[in-house]
């Protein structure tokens, strides 16, 4: 098992704490093509290093650049790959970044982190999705993943379930609430917990007059070693998990 704690520089000092190796998330590409980094000690090395690009270069713009800017930074780092963090639909500059780095990380042996709705983009990249949903079947969205990409290409994100439904939700959209409102909410509310089996998270429902029907999904740190503990039985032996997020369950939510 290859677990890797998600860590923005911020939380670098707390995040080491934990024993596992690191994906740096201090980077990013700007509009314009460059790569540009936070500060980080000139000590730190080893793990992943995460690329964010909110808003992607035009497709006219030239990849190459970045590339090798990213490249350099792993090579003087001793990064062994780099997870592209990509929440914009697919647009030619990605697809040719997605081309050239696989190419370039290949090359030294290094791997490439792909959304798995990037799948098709890079046949040998390794594919992350997230462990919260608010419908159907966890397991079998698993069993389906490892079917058509093999476990072996798959890293699961634990990301942490913990929001509030409109009932009904066609859009299966939740708005999410903090710890505290969590408490105040199940404080006030005294309400029956249960767990599902399907989402394997946490859930309860409550009425509010002005608005109605709600379902509140949340994962605790049993949930959440569930959710890994199912990944496992399917084959994927890879894991993400985002700081500070987990901080307040506690360093055993990772053992």
């Amino acid at each position: 098992m290859k677990q890797y704690l998600l860590t923005p520089p911020n939380y670098l000092a707390a995040a080491r704490s934990w024993d596992l190796p690191l994906a740096h998330m201090a980077f990013q590409i700007g509009p314009e093509g460059r790569l540009h980094q936070a500060d980080l000690p000139p000590e730190v090395t080893g793990g992943l290093m995460l690329v964010g690009m909110p808003e992607p270069p035009t497709g006219d713009t030239d990849p190459r650049r970045a590339v090798q800017e990213i490249l350099s930074v792993c090579q003087a780092r001793a990064f062994i790959g780099v997870v592209l963090d990509l929440e914009e639909p697919p647009s030619p500059y990605i697809t040719r970044i997605i081309e050239a780095l696989q190419t370039g990380l290949s090359r030294n042996r290094r791997g490439l982190f792909l959304p798995e709705s990037y799948a098709n983009f890079s046949p040998q990249a390794f594919l992350y999705l997230s462990s919260a949903i608010s419908g159907g079947s966890l397991r079998q969205r698993l069993q389906a993943a490892v079917e058509t990409y093999g476990a072996d290409r798959l890293a699961l994100s634990l990301h942490r379930a913990r929001a509030d439904f409109f009932l009904p939700s066609p859009t299966g959209e939740g708005r999410p609430i903090s710890r505290e409102e969590l408490r105040r909410r199940m404080t006030r509310l005294e309400p029956r917990v249960h767990f599902s089996q399907d989402l394997c998270a946490h859930y309860f429902t409550y009425m509010s007059r002005e608005t109605g029907a709600h379902f509140i999904l949340f994962d605790d740190e049993n949930s959440l070693r569930k959710k890994r503990e199912l990944a496992q039985e399917v084959g994927i032996q890879r894991f993400f998990w985002l700081y500070p997020e987990v901080e307040e369950l506690g360093s055993r939510v990772v053992q």
